[in-house]
């Protein structure tokens, strides 16, 4: 069975939009709880509880804590209140994953206030799961998506600049990973409109995350910006939701699933680890050291990484880089997605040459 998943129901990016969020709750429930990072709700908090307080909705607030894994999730669940019928997500990535758990346990709706452009969670039917020591565990698909999304993009632009940039690196690898394993095969509808998408999003990062960037450091909520974060958020979570059985990832989240295993690494954000991840894929594709060299000057113009000792490894040691690429190549990885067979010896190699290659190009 071929199913689509248009989502979220709701996508709103709009200065102030948070002051509506208690209209929003109404559609949809009226005993929110709230998953908030502690950072985030001391950012988007004031406008969400002045809104709730307007629209006489009580609440429960609960801090995330940590990373997006099992064990949180436990910890959350034994706090939700009985009369529970909403769920908010305040934050990040791994706060808004693990708010779609607790939503899917509890079977109720959720809506997402994403405060950072850094990845597709807020608008996206699933969560990564991890260790608490954030070592990639699994994925978890839901049949409910998001009932809303809403998104201040001023918010966005006050956030470290590291969250924009890297969410531009997981959302371009969308286009890379989905054509080679649909290249030479037949394509329906939804296929074709989640490629079509996909290449939308290559082509708007290309042209807008530079003047995004600029913006972001003149504190400036431009369209340039509010292009990347529509990108960021919401187009990338619908590349696999129009083609979610054949508009997968492959080779760049694969390894960054890996790269996880390696502690020195534990900093290094989401999209940072896939986007070295796609110069990986390339390489083990077999493209020329011109076309990954276009793409490395790409990434050093936004300051995502090119070299290891960009995602935080102090020394090239050998034995973490073979477990990760170990960890990449485990049976169901999406690493074999791609149409050739992949070896653990085939992706150390390409950590080695990117790295190389990525150095050799920093001091040109």
């Amino acid at each position: 069975m071929f199913r689509a998943k248009a989502y979220p129901t709701n996508y709103i990016q709009e200065p102030g939009i948070l002051l509506q969020t208690g209209e929003w709750v109404q559609k949809f429930g009226s005993q929110p709880l709230i998953i908030a990072g502690p950072t985030a709700w001391s950012k988007a908090g004031p406008q969400i509880s002045a809104s709730l307080l307007q629209c006489e909705i009580d609440f429960q607030l609960e801090t995330f804590e940590g990373h997006c894994s099992d064990e949180e999730l436990q910890r959350l669940l034994s706090k939700v209140q009985p009369e529970t019928d909403i769920v908010i997500g305040v934050g990040g990535g791994q706060c808004l994953d693990t708010a779609k758990l607790i939503a899917n346990h509890l079977k109720v709706p959720i809506i997402n206030v994403s405060t950072l452009a850094s990845t597709c969670a807020a608008s996206s039917a699933l969560s990564i799961v991890y260790t608490p020591e954030h070592v990639f565990v699994r994925l978890e698909e839901f049949d409910r998506c998001p009932v809303a999304v809403l998104v201040d993009p001023d918010l966005i632009r006050e956030a470290p600049l590291r969250y924009l940039t890297a969410g531009i690196g997981d959302t371009l690898v969308k286009w890379y990973e989905a054509y080679p394993i649909n290249e030479g095969t037949f394509k329906n509808a939804k296929t074709m409109a989640g490629l079509k998408m996909a290449e939308l999003i290559r082509d708007m990062l290309f042209e807008y995350s530079e003047d995004a960037v600029i913006e972001c450091q003149r504190g400036e909520t431009g369209v340039a910006l509010r292009q990347v974060i529509d990108c960021n958020i919401l187009l990338a979570g619908l590349v696999g939701g129009l083609g979610s059985h054949t508009c997968l990832s492959s080779g760049a989240h694969a390894i960054h699933y890996g790269m996880t295993i390696i502690p020195d690494m534990h900093e290094a954000y989401h999209g940072e680890l896939v986007a070295y991840g796609l110069l990986c894929q390339l390489k083990l594709e077999g493209k020329s050291d011109e076309e990954l060299t276009e793409l490395i000057q790409f990434y050093q113009k936004i300051n995502l990484p090119v070299s290891l000792f960009d995602l935080g490894m102090k020394s090239i040691d050998e034995d973490p880089l073979r477990q990760a690429a170990a960890k990449t190549c485990l049976p169901g990885s999406s690493i074999h997605r791609l149409p050739f067979p992949v070896t653990e010896e085939m992706v150390y190699d390409s950590f080695i040459y990117i790295h190389q290659l990525g150095q050799k190009l920093q001091y040109v």
